[in-house]
C-alpha cells in the first residue's frame, strides 16, 4: 500500500509541475510539442529555390520531351506549375529547373502540334519561365487546367517562397 501512496504522490507532484508550466507559459506550453523546424526567411527560401532551379538535370529526362505527344507536353507544364501555385488539389508534380524549361521550350517550338493554339499556349507559358519569370504561373496553371477540362484544383494564388520551398522539399527531396 505504501508503494501506491508513494507513486501517487510522485504523480501528483509531476502533475502540479506540469500545471504550473502551462499556467506560466504564454503559449500554454504548446511550443514544446508543436514546434517543427524554424521557419526560413523569405530571402533564404528564395535563395534555395534559385539553387534548385539551377540544379542540372539528366539529359535522359529532357530527352524524353522529344518523344512526348502534345497532351503529354501539356501535362508536363501543368505538373511543373504545381510547384508555384496554391490549389485545392494537385495531381502530378515535376520540378521546375532551368534545363527542363529550356528543353521543353525548344521541343515545343520545333514540334508540329495537332492544334496550333495548344503550341502557342505552351510557348506563351514557357517563354517567361526561360527568363526565370514565374509571375504567370496562376494563369498558366488555369489555362492548362481549363484545356484539360478541370473542375477541381483551380489555382488561386502564387505560393509564398516559404510555401514553394516546402513543396519542393516534400515532392522532390
Amino acid at each position: 500500500m505504501k508503494k501506491f501512496r508513494a507513486a501517487g504522490s510522485i504523480i501528483g507532484i509531476l502533475a502540479c509541475i506540469v500545471g504550473v508550466y502551462f499556467y506560466l507559459s504564454d503559449d500554454g506550453g504548446l511550443k514544446l510539442s508543436l514546434k517543427k523546424n524554424d521557419p526560413v526567411s523569405t530571402k533564404e527560401a528564395e535563395t534555395k529555390i534559385e539553387k534548385s532551379f539551377e540544379t542540372p538535370v539528366s539529359s535522359k529526362v529532357t530527352a524524353d520531351y522529344e518523344t512526348m505527344n502534345d497532351e503529354e507536353l501539356i501535362q508536363e507544364v501543368h505538373n511543373m506549375s504545381h510547384q508555384k501555385v496554391e490549389a485545392d488539389k494537385k495531381w502530378g508534380s515535376s520540378e521546375i529547373t532551368a534545363d527542363k524549361v529550356q528543353k521543353l521550350y525548344e521541343v515545343i517550338k520545333n514540334k508540329d502540334f495537332k492544334k496550333r493554339s495548344n503550341k502557342q499556349m505552351l510557348l506563351d507559358i514557357l517563354e517567361p519561365w526561360t527568363k526565370k519569370d514565374f509571375t504567370n504561373s496562376v494563369s498558366a496553371h488555369n489555362r492548362v487546367w481549363s484545356h484539360q477540362k478541370g473542375n477541381i484544383g483551380k489555382a488561386t494564388r502564387l505560393l509564398t517562397p516559404q510555401e514553394e520551398l516546402e513543396y519542393i522539399e516534400k515532392e522532390f527531396r
